[in-house]
């Protein structure tokens, strides 16, 4: 009967040790975020994203999406194929809602309804029936005040953004705002008579 040399049993036990090591923790499933915070004004509908991959269906499974404050707050909670929100925490009722269309996509996003400036600070997504080491991610919120709002949403949330990102370039358009306001200042109308002796207004530029 014809023996392997040892270590030709060793080293085929580690390769398929090996193996199965790869193949287990690519297909494991795991709870993903977004890789950038999610920016928002005051008042804003907006939406926190978060997802199973690879894409499996989370309909039967239990979704807790908390605030991490100085003190959790339980901001929406899905389980049994419902939305289970009694222990709701005051500020958040009737602000949120999540996808249940898509839950067997994976989907379990949460949707937050008019945003407010203590709404911003870090939420966590928590599967905790999810069979594997990856049960949660973090999403960060960041919400601006609106000031102008009588303006359109989107002039506010360019200087938020400028303010946030890159004040430099915030004072440059400040400075060429102020540069056209300045030039249309200049302007004059100058009355002018006209054969019917009627004055109408001409106007002129100083360039």
């Amino acid at each position: 009967m014809k023996t392997f040399p040892t270590s030709a049993v060793w080293c085929f036990g580690i390769l398929f040790i090996s193996a199965s090591l790869i193949t287990t923790g690519s297909s494991e499933v795991q709870v993903v975020g977004p890789a950038d915070r999610v920016d928002a004004l005051a008042g804003d509908d907006i939406i926190l994203p978060c997802s199973l991959k690879p894409n499996i269906s989370a309909k039967d499974m239990l979704v807790q999406w908390t605030g991490l404050y100085l003190k959790t707050r339980n901001v929406h909670l899905y389980r049994q194929g419902r939305d289970s929100n009694e222990d709701q925490f005051p500020s958040y009722r009737g602000r949120t809602s999540m996808f249940h269309e898509e839950l067997k996509n994976g989907n379990v996003s949460l949707k937050l309804t008019r945003v407010t400036l203590s709404d911003a600070g870090s939420y966590r997504c928590f599967l905790p029936t999810l069979t594997s080491q990856v049960k949660e991610t973090t999403v960060q919120l960041f919400c601006c005040p609106c000031l102008y709002p009588v303006l359109s949403m989107s002039l506010p949330r360019l200087l938020c953004g400028l303010l946030v990102g890159s004040p430099y370039l915030l004072v440059t358009i400040i400075l060429l705002v102020k540069g056209c306001r300045s030039r249309t200042q200049g302007e004059t109308r100058v009355p002018r008579k006209t054969h019917q002796d009627q004055l109408v207004e001409v106007e002129s530029r100083m360039d």
